[in-house]
């Protein structure tokens, strides 16, 4: 079942980040400090929670741009973990709706670096590749943009 966030799931949380970004910079942190970056990133973006019989996905959805007239909104997805393709498939349409409610027409941009899983899923998923970054997140690091369009 995917649901937004409650206050005792972040604790939950945590192993399915360390796991599933082993050298994201915030995960390396010890879990109290974790937890802190989790709540204070879900005050002004929304997390929905993938819930079956234990936390087994997640992804904050964020809002980071729009036109002058709120017709046109960007977004992206922030530290989207899953235990599985099909998991990370269902929290992806699940967001992707959420995103499509919220405005006429929508663009999701993504980075992943080529150090995180990922990039191969979204593909599969109809996002396209529109750049490749160097020395974005970590140096001799290479960062790729992904993005979809929906309407």
């Amino acid at each position: 079942m995917i649901r937004p966030i409650k206050d005792s799931d972040y604790a939950n949380l945590v192993p399915l980040f360390k796991k599933f970004f082993p050298v994201h910079n915030q995960f390396q942190l010890p879990k109290e400090k974790i937890i802190f970056y989790l709540k204070e990133q879900s005050k002004t973006n929304e997390l929905i929670v993938y819930d079956d019989n234990g936390l087994m996905g997640a992804l904050y959805l964020v809002k980071f741009g729009e036109s002058s007239d709120g017709s046109h909104k960007l977004w992206k997805f922030r530290h989207f973990a899953f235990e599985n393709e099909k998991i990370g498939s269902s929290l992806l349409k699940e967001a992707e709706k959420i995103i499509k409610q919220k405005s006429k027409t929508v663009k999701i941009e993504l980075t992943i670096a080529e150090t995180e899983p990922g990039k191969e899923f979204y593909l599969a998923n109809n996002y396209k590749q529109e750049a490749k970054l160097t020395n974005h997140y970590r140096w001799n690091e290479t960062t790729f943009v992904l993005a979809k369009s929906l309407s």
